[in-house]
């Protein structure tokens, strides 16, 4: 115990203890039907699971990046995530590897030669800390319930194939075409021909290429698509 409050290893027994009240906060606040994960992130106006410009997972997030700099503090918080996990697991991540990357390192020194002054160790460890925080916190991620959306607006199904379930398309009455959106649901639209376009009897496949009100314009459907 007197090694682990040592000069050599203070600041990661800080991290460390620190990373533990967090838990316990956090655990105490969920026995109490809150949490403080939730009250922080909506404190800092962060939305998990997915932040203005990022997308919700997986993907580089580089859009912060590209508008401060490559180097400024929000692109670094960009790149470990912030806003696709809750703010208080980030810093509890982040806490625990630094104090586990400053024990391994103060360790392999002190078994090669002597344990690294704190003003040395201390950076050391902060950069094995930040590529181990993007890859912990991108995993995290992909487990954190998103919410979704299926809603499509009316100019998303410009550009969809459809099949003619009320015939013919001309320049007449409008008739009736099944399309399919991105999300695979499917939606029964008014449509006529476009101008020039020849008649689409029931059961062509049609191109939706604009859309006038309620009424899209069709015209028949290369056989590649």
């Amino acid at each position: 115990m007197s090694a682990l409050v040592g000069p050599a290893l203070f600041p990661f027994t800080l991290a460390a203890a620190v990373m533990a009240g967090l838990v316990v906060v956090e655990a105490l606040f969920l026995l109490l039907g809150h949490s403080l994960s939730g009250l922080l992130d909506g404190a800092l106006g962060h939305e998990t699971g997915y932040d203005a410009g990022h997308p919700a997972g997986g993907g580089d997030l580089t859009t912060a990046a590209d508008a401060e700099g490559a180097f400024s503090p929000a692109a670094l918080m960009s790149w470990i995530n912030l806003g696709r996990v809750p703010f208080l697991i980030l810093l509890i991540l982040a806490l625990a590897l630094f104090a586990l990357a400053g024990f391994v390192v103060q360790g392999v020194a002190a078994a090669l030669v002597a344990p690294l002054p704190v003003l040395l160790a201390v950076p050391v460890a902060a950069a094995a800390t930040l590529p181990a925080l993007r890859v912990s916190t991108r995993g995290i991620a992909r487990l954190i319930p998103r919410d979704e959306s299926y809603v499509v607006t009316a100019d998303d199904l410009v550009g969809a194939t459809a099949d003619v379930t009320l015939g013919p398309l001309d320049d007449g009455l409008p008739g009736q075409v099944r399309a399919f959106d991105r999300h695979g649901n499917t939606h029964f639209l008014r449509a006529r021909a476009a101008p020039g376009a020849p008649a689409m009897e029931t059961g062509t496949r049609v191109l939706l290429v604009d859309r006038l009100d309620a009424v899209y314009v069709a015209v028949p459907a290369a056989p590649d698509l």
